[in-house]
């Protein structure tokens, strides 16, 4: 049996992240994918689509190699494309075989547990794939920030970010959030804190550093946080790679009482350019879990995250692709080290998540970003549903879905053909 590459085509679209779905084809049958933001993705998979057209997508193996010594030189944006072509190439396979894709990976969760990316008091802005702030028309109305920037040429994330303290950065704000997601039916949410407070300092920014009194600030954000959901919520705050090393053992100890399930990236430790040192200076001192991966593509990378002491392993599918994804979960299970993916995607990238999360043994929970956006229910068909907190795995063969190619060309002018 052979199922051979026919096609291979890529489409981007602004949403509150850049989204990059690939579509790969055997003749009349397809499988969709879709990979991790960067910029050009769908121009890289151009070149990229090359190497693959002619090989059989079930010989997948030989089709990760190649991709792996074409980009030799291209960095690590190159993985997002790999990854994208890598989980439609999955979904085609398990497509043919007419079996759902969890199946296929020997997965037997159906219900996979995700926790809500809340952000603070309301949702967070839309942004670039080089991290620039943006105000797609089908935002208008939502529900999302838009006072904190005051820079549009500067990253959102990091210490080089310009922004004011508002309304929406209060513990009255985040409690207020926290009490609708609970309503909602989740039970686990994580929220910035990375944010600024009323007395932030340009000088500290800058340096990575917090005075006591803006660790005060966000310790009694969360501690209103925690005060309102109670104990048998898990709750996780992120701080974007922001602050140095003191700074960070600082925000831990204060953040220590109200028990967190992790902090994540508080530290610019793993961003593309990894230095996984930094990260035993941290966890030596930190008794809340740290929380990493985002930016790790292979297992091998992970795999260094044992000997620092890093308890929480967030891979993104959409840029590890399922094969790795995969062998993280097993290596993670080996050393009983909680999986918890990263997921910043379209329902196609939530889906990919899921599926590999349901052969994952030490399975947290998955992200789910898209809470404030409004175009959510509208890019698959059937729409992907979060409910009380859960996504639901069924026996359609795939992911499940297909992408609503009519919305995407009206909506984005995007199409594949």
């Amino acid at each position: 049996m052979e199922l051979r590459i026919s096609d291979v085509k890529f489409i981007t679209i602004q949403a509150n992240f850049e989204w990059t779905f690939v579509k790969v084809f055997s003749g009349e049958e397809y499988g969709i994918g879709e990979a991790g933001p960067a910029p050009s993705i769908s121009a890289m998979g151009e070149k990229f689509k090359k190497l693959i057209i002619g090989e059989d997508a079930l010989k997948l193996r030989r089709i990760e190699e190649k991709f792996r010594f074409a980009s030799l030189y291209s960095g690590t944006t190159t993985h997002h494309v790999m990854a994208g072509v890598v989980n439609a190439i999955y979904d085609l396979i398990a497509r043919h075989l007419n079996i759902p894709l969890y199946k296929f990976l020997g997965g037997d969760r159906e219900s996979i547990r995700v926790y809500v990316d809340a952000h603070g008091g309301k949702g967070l802005e839309a942004m670039t794939s080089i991290q620039l702030p943006t105000y797609p028309e089908f935002l208008k109305g939502a529900d999302v920030e838009r006072e904190r920037l005051t820079s549009s040429n500067n990253p959102i994330h990091g210490r080089l970010s310009q922004e004011k303290w508002n309304e929406d950065y209060t513990p009255e704000a985040y409690s207020k959030r926290a009490r609708n997601m609970v309503k909602e039916g989740f039970t686990a949410m994580k929220f910035d804190l990375d944010v600024p407070t009323p007395y932030s300092k340009e000088y500290n920014i800058r340096s990575g550093q917090l005075t006591n009194k803006d660790i005060d600030y966000m310790y009694s954000i969360m501690k209103s946080v925690r005060e309102e959901v109670g104990d048998e919520i898990d709750v996780m705050v992120d701080l974007h790679w922001r602050y140095d090393i003191n700074t960070a053992v600082r925000i831990c100890s204060t953040l220590d009482p109200l028990r967190l399930k992790w902090i994540e990236d508080p530290v610019p430790a793993q961003m593309s350019i990894s230095n996984v040192d930094e990260f035993r200076l941290l966890t030596g001192f930190c008794r809340t879990p740290i929380e990493t991966g985002e930016n790790f593509y292979e297992s091998i990378q992970f795999r260094e995250l044992i000997p620092v002491g890093v308890r929480v392993w967030a891979p993104d599918i959409a840029k590890t692709g399922v094969t790795e994804g995969r062998r993280i979960a097993e290596l993670a299970w080996m050393y009983d080290i909680e999986f918890s993916p990263h997921n910043i995607g379209s329902p196609i990238a939530t889906l990919f998540n899921a599926h590999v999360s349901s052969a994952a043994g030490t399975l947290g929970a998955v992200e789910f970003h898209g809470h404030d956006l409004p175009i959510w229910n509208k890019i698959s068909i059937p729409e992907v549903k979060i409910e009380k907190g859960f996504v639901k795995l069924d026996d359609k063969p795939g992911i499940g879905v297909d992408l609503n190619e009519e919305f995407l060309k009206k909506t984005f002018n995007a199409s594949f053909s």
